[in-house]
């Protein structure tokens, strides 16, 4: 299980229909006990993961985190500063 926070979505210039949503690992970090979705995740497919070796502001990622990208599907309904929770991907 990963809790996840959403940094950036955007329309996929590749699979029309589709958005690349970023998010990062929390890894245990404290949050402010807001609300977390446990969202369908069988309207995502991994693209890549990776740790950050440089600050990537485009998709709001810091030098050091460790960061997802997902295609999602449409209606994932998901949105930026979100907290999320994925069993598996």
């Amino acid at each position: 299980m990963s809790l996840l926070m959403i940094t950036d979505i955007r329309k996929s210039s590749y699979d029309s229909g589709s958005d690349i949503v970023t998010a990062v690992f929390l890894n245990g970090r404290a949050h402010d006990g807001g609300k977390i979705r446990s969202p369908d995740e069988r309207t995502f497919l991994a693209l890549e993961s990776a740790t950050a070796q440089e600050e990537i502001p485009l998709i709001g990622v810091h030098c050091g985190d460790q960061y997802i990208r997902l295609r999602a599907s449409p209606g994932h309904g998901l949105s930026v500063g979100e907290r999320i929770i994925l069993e598996s991907i």
